[in-house]
């Protein structure tokens, strides 16, 4: 397979774990930044980024199963949320104008 298929499926596999994900927390991200601010959006970012660190650098077997390849889905997710998040923030304010 070719680097952009392989591409091509991330991207699908991406979306079809956000698409479930988000019916499953009931649009709890879009809320949460709503109710907190946009910094609540880096925090979930670094959050999972200091995670992933761990996970790479420590010489313990972790406690939780999560593998790095899910720790770095969830960091593209929280990604693809934040920016979504951003244009329909940026959209509805051009709306108004």
């Amino acid at each position: 397979m070719n680097k952009e298929d392989l591409i091509i499926n991330e991207c699908e596999e991406l979306k079809n774990l956000l698409i479930k994900k988000n019916k499953d927390y009931g649009n709890s991200y879009d809320k949460t930044l709503d109710e907190f601010g946009k910094q609540i959006g880096l925090v979930r970012i670094e959050d999972k980024l200091n995670r992933l660190k761990t996970l790479i650098l420590s010489k313990e077997e972790p406690m939780v199963e999560e593998s790095i390849i899910d720790t770095v889905f969830d960091i593209a997710g929280y990604a693809v949320l934040f920016s979504i998040y951003l244009k329909e923030k940026e959209e509805n304010n051009n709306e108004k104008r």
